[in-house]
């Protein structure tokens, strides 16, 4: 072999990607994966047991635990400890959960959770133009009783926190979509992983404040007033971010 074949041939090697070799579990899940998108596992349906896709497939039993476990965690299926897998369809939390340790991991730095926040006045103040225009009577009631409620439960700080959050709640419902009304809850629940409020900061002059910020929305609301409800939700946001 020639000087400069032998420098060619040295060079691609170079270059070469190294070849990888996939996990077993890694195959299983996607040839189980191929047989519920193909049909060939119906929604609904049981999966063989573990020792039938063991021999089905050739494989250990932690192989296929691992490959079930990934399905899971993709919605493709779903089971409790003992039972056996059944196909499903993927819903809106396993979506939105899917991406809880990238945002966990976000939400570790300042510029993180100052991006989240915002997101969720960019967020919230739509969902508040958009219950000034559509919301229904039983929603506007619905706001009301919890406004109630709240209105009795400003000297208690964990519990006028609950409903604090139960306000922003309803408003995420009132468009039906169930994304939407998780991506709510779990916008809520990183930011208070990330910030959580300081229980002494939430006095009863704050609470109070908030309380009459939501009396303010709903009554934009109740208005159907869009621009006034956008504008109160972003003040209302804009103060939080600022503790």
């Amino acid at each position: 072999m020639k000087n400069n074949e032998k420098k060619k041939i040295s060079e691609l090697t170079a270059k070469r990607k190294p070849v990888v070799t996939k996990k077993l579990s890694d195959i299983v899940a996607e040839e189980l994966e191929g047989m519920i998108r193909r049909e060939e596992l119906r929604e609904g349906e049981f999966l063989p047991s573990e020792r039938e896709l063991m021999e089905f497939f050739g494989v250990g039993r932690p192989s296929i635990r691992e490959a079930l476990g990934a399905l899971r965690h993709r919605g493709l299926i779903k089971y409790n400890k003992g039972e056996k897998a059944s196909v499903s369809r993927p819903s809106a939390e396993t979506i939105i959960n899917g991406l809880s340790g990238i945002v966990k991991d976000f939400l570790a730095t300042e510029d993180g959770v100052l991006e989240f926040e915002k997101l969720r006045i960019f967020f919230e103040t739509n969902l508040a133009r958009y219950a000034a225009k559509h919301a229904s009577d039983e929603d506007i009631n619905r706001l009301k009783n919890i406004l109630s409620v709240h209105d009795n439960c400003l000297k208690t700080t964990d519990t006028y926190a609950h409903y604090d959050i139960e306000f922003h709640r309803i408003l995420a419902e009132i468009p039906r979509n169930k994304i939407l009304k998780t991506m709510h809850t779990a916008f809520s629940e990183w930011l208070i992983m990330a910030k959580p409020m300081k229980k002494n900061m939430m006095t009863y002059t704050q609470n109070k404040k908030t309380h009459l910020q939501h009396m303010e929305i709903l009554q934009a609301i109740i208005d159907h007033d869009a621009d006034k409800a956008e504008l109160i939700m972003e003040k209302h946001l804009q103060c939080r971010i600022s503790k």
